[in-house]
Parts: structure tokens; sequence; C-alpha cells
């Protein structure tokens, strides 16, 4: 039985660890997409999202866009590895 317990709390924790970085991942996403290809301009065509923040971080947008979204490329790995070590688990 408590062998079961632990397959379901695998379980419930993948599929967090999905929810949480589709969810947490897509504003980033976007932001990188908005950098290249500007859905939400500021009216001369540039890039709306660092005109949003404050002018202490908006200097400092691409280091933060970058951050993000190498969090998130390490999260997936993360991910990843987690379900290769317990993928006879996670089957069940």
């Amino acid at each position: 039985m408590n062998g079961l317990e632990e397959v379901e709390r695998l379980k419930r924790k993948h599929r967090l660890w999905v929810i949480l970085n589709g969810v947490l991942g897509a504003g980033p996403i976007f932001a990188a997409i908005n950098k290249f290809r500007p859905i939400l301009s500021d009216g001369y065509g540039g890039d709306l999202l660092p005109t949003l923040l404050p002018e202490a971080l908006g200097s400092h947008y691409n280091a933060i866009l970058a951050g993000l979204l190498a969090l998130l490329v390490l999260s997936e790995l993360a991910r990843r590895r987690f379900y290769r070590m317990h993928e006879a688990d996670l089957q069940l």
C-alpha cells in the first residue's frame, strides 16, 4: 500500500511540474516572441513590454528575459530527468 501512495505522489508531482512549466513559461516565451515580432508595440514598432517595467528594471529587460528563459529550460531538463528516473512508476 505504501508503494502505491508513493507512485501517486510521484504522478501528482510530475503533473504539477508540467502545469507550472506551462503556466509560468508562457510569459517569458511570449515576451521573447514579442521582442522579435512585436505583437504589443509601443506605437513606433518597438516592444512595449520593457516600457511597462520600472525604469531601473527596464534597462535590464534583456538580461531578465534571458534569465527567465534559462530557468524555464533548466526546469524542463530537470523534469525530463525526473521522468526518466521514475518512468516505470509514472507509467502505472
